[in-house]
């Protein structure tokens, strides 16, 4: 088994860029008729969700275009038409990618290096759905007024720094602690 390393502070920033985004988005919701019309485009009934990208079992709702892309809002939202079933190693190796771009990829996870059989069928089917949603990314900075836009996300800028110096203070106090500890094997009492 591997050895976990431990996490730092700054490797959490796309985890609170996420919360910053989600946050201020609108969503909504599928109706069941929603959910319905829109399997139905993907080739699927409510008896038989399977992931759209490789087959496997659907565990997820995923967003087909991504909500957050270089740290900001894309202008998608929580929406049926921008939501697809997907098994949970799919969503997280797509990730904010673009979801054709990535299928037909050599990324690790995707479809393509999965060798999934019917990629051309998923692809189409993906376009058709594209198609019957329509969705365009809106203006949020527009919708939601250019200063309150830029206000909300100093509050972002903000954190992230005070995160690099605590990062930079949890080193110091790790070195301290492993010096106070010597080589931390032979003994834990201090």
């Amino acid at each position: 088994m591997k050895f976990r390393k431990l996490l730092t502070i700054t490797s959490r920033t796309s985890s609170i860029t996420n919360s910053f985004v989600q946050a201020i988005l609108p969503s909504f919701p599928p109706s069941p008729d929603e959910r319905k019309e829109a399997l139905t485009v993907l080739g699927m009934s409510e008896d038989g969700i399977s992931c759209v990208y490789c087959g496997g079992p659907a565990n997820d709702w995923d967003h087909l275009r991504p909500l957050v892309r270089n740290k900001r809002p894309t202008g998608y939202i929580n929406e049926a038409k921008n939501l697809v079933p997907s098994c949970g190693p799919c969503n997280q190796s797509k990730s904010g990618s673009d979801w054709k771009s990535w299928m037909l990829s050599a990324a690790p996870g995707s479809p393509m290096t999965k060798k999934v059989s019917d990629i051309t069928e998923r692809v189409s089917r993906l376009e058709q759905f594209v198609a019957w949603g329509n969705v365009e990314p809106l203006p949020l900075r527009e919708l939601a007024g250019t200063d309150r836009w830029d206000v909300y996300w100093k509050h972002l800028s903000l954190i992230e720094e005070a995160m690099i110096k605590a990062q930079r203070e949890a080193i110091e106090v790790q070195v301290a602690i492993q010096l106070a500890l010597g080589d931390g094997r032979s003994s834990r009492n201090i």
